[in-house]
């Protein structure tokens, strides 16, 4: 059976994204940081101007741009420039080195490249550099051969009114986190992200009266789509430079942001370091937390902290946010929600047929949102894209109320003995341990059962030895077969560009030492 989500009755205009706030309040204060701000006048000016000497440095409709900034004002005055004109941003993970530029470059071939100073030594390290027709541009000091990016949104150009793109124009490559092998440069149009914002911007009820805070990289779709919502209603965007809690909790007590959103790993420092309870969460009324799992000790604590439910919801790169807990309720803890506006959704097993309530399949999604495709990569986009279906390769399952639950991915799944495990499933348990700081689950290569689960965990401070005894029995009784064979503890657990842990590395691991220092 299918399950659609409520009726969306509007999308939102990229390229008019500032139309409403321009209209009602020219002067006040559209986008800010915690030591910048732009009013809608100010935004609309630079934007335009950055749009208009793009278009003076040869850049056409459908050009590539691609960008290594970190969090600041000026991203977003970038992206508002490229939305209106019509040139595709592909802004790249900060985190990345001069092999991963190389490789999204050699990927997206853009014409331009805009980047931060700080990063000059990665930089010229690039082979691709010369593949940039146009170059590059910097942005706060200088990089060797590049032009100044700040001169471009203050003063005007000779360029006249740009075309405004259509709908099924690209937008944006996103660079996928790698969590199953290579990124890939997932392709969004304006019809397809404008698609995004509506959806999340109904769900979330965003109106003029917000302040929206995304606590994460503005190279990835969460805080672009964040943002776009906030400045789409005539509400205020604010830019967090720097994600750690010593630069957030003085952001969150400045701003008084009604909506954040942050990864789990970013909230639990958050929440640690706040008072019981917080002024600084005041006027808050949604937190989004998603992105990995979320502790119920720290659901507890959060709600300790701010008087607010934390919010779970599902989404993907290829899809954007597509079931959210409704911030109005009810919120079913461990749920990732119900259907957002817009979408429409299958449950399907293995050979494709659809499943009912309570039945674990592969999530399939029909909506606007989804992507146009994988840039430059036609056979991964057939595969993926199926009849107007996209094949999320999530297991999920959803309960008679249209909640639904993850279960795990597709690509991560161990099969032990024929059977399907989630990594996901046996990490939860396993951080139920109060021994436990965090937890990494991947399956080694055994001859009689297939697959035998290992576990990664990283001790709590304080704790000097692993109970990996107490551990193992309270897996064992809670999850049966699923719980680990194998457990090692380790410093720190790898995680990849965006932030979640790196199956994949911890999977080379496992190859590559078949007889750690473990406790089995």
């Amino acid at each position: 059976m299918t399950v659609t989500g409520p009726t969306l009755d509007r999308s939102v205009d990229l390229a008019r994204l500032l139309e409403r706030g321009l209209g009602q309040k020219p002067d006040a204060v559209a986008i800010a940081s915690m030591d910048e701000a732009l009013s809608w006048r100010a935004l609309d000016a630079q934007s335009q101007n950055l749009a208009n000497n793009y278009l003076d440095l040869g850049l056409r409709r459908g050009d590539r741009i691609v960008s290594l900034l970190p969090n600041r004002l000026q991203v977003l005055v970038h992206y508002l420039a490229c939305l209106r004109t019509g040139f595709v941003t592909v802004p790249l993970n900060y985190r990345y080195l001069a092999r991963d530029i190389d490789y999204a470059i050699g990927l997206s071939k853009p014409r331009l490249m805009v980047a931060h100073a700080e990063r000059a030594h990665d930089i010229s390290q690039c082979a691709g550099l010369a593949d940039l027709d146009l170059g590059g541009l910097s942005v706060d000091g200088e990089l060797p051969g590049f032009g100044a990016f700040e001169p471009l949104t203050e003063r005007a150009a000779a360029a006249g009114a740009p075309e405004r793109p259509g709908p099924d124009d690209p937008a944006v490559v996103f660079f996928t986190s790698g969590s199953t092998g290579r990124p890939k440069g997932v392709t969004h149009t304006q019809r397809s992200l404008g698609h995004i914002v509506a959806s999340l911007s109904a769900t979330y009820r965003i109106t003029e009266k917000d302040t929206i805070l995304p606590v994460a990289s503005l190279s990835h779709m969460l805080a672009q789509i964040m943002s776009y919502a906030a400045l789409a209603a005539g509400g205020n965007a604010v830019v967090a430079k720097d994600i750690g809690v010593g630069a957030v909790m003085p952001l969150m007590r400045h701003h008084q942001p009604t909506v954040i959103a942050m990864m789990p790993y970013a909230l639990t420092e958050m929440v640690y370091a706040s008072e019981d309870p917080d002024p600084a969460f005041a006027n808050l009324r949604m937190c989004d937390c998603g992105g990995d799992k979320v502790a119920t000790d720290l659901q507890k604590k959060f709600q300790q902290v701010s008087g607010v439910e934390l919010a779970e919801g599902y989404g993907l790169t290829e899809a954007g946010i597509v079931t959210h807990n409704p911030p109005g309720g009810p919120i079913v803890h461990g749920s990732v929600g119900p259907a957002m506006a817009g979408n429409e959704f299958s449950i399907r097993d293995a050979n494709g047929k659809d499943l009912g309530v309570g039945e674990e399949g592969v999530l399939w999604i029909r909506s606007p949102s989804v992507m146009s495709g994988y840039f430059g990569q036609p056979a991964e986009t057939v595969e993926a894209i199926k009849d107007g279906w996209l094949n999320t390769g999530d297991l999920l399952r959803f309960d008679d109320q249209g909640y639904f639950w993850f279960c795990g991915r597709q690509k991560q799944i161990i099969i032990h003995d024929g059977s399907n495990i989630a990594p996901q499933e046996v990490e939860n348990v396993l951080l139920e341990n109060d021994a436990i700081e965090a937890a990494g689950v991947v399956g080694v290569p055994d001859t009689l059962h297939g697959q035998n689960i290992r576990a990664y965990v990283v001790l709590k401070p304080g704790v000097k030895e692993l109970p990996a005894a107490d551990i193992l029995k309270m897996a064992r009784d809670r999850i049966g077969y699923k719980a680990p064979e194998e457990i090692v503890a380790i410093k720190k657990l790898p995680e990849n560009a965006a932030g979640k842990i790196d199956r994949v590395t911890l999977s080379k691991m496992a190859a590559e030492d078949v007889s750690p220092s473990r406790t089995a």
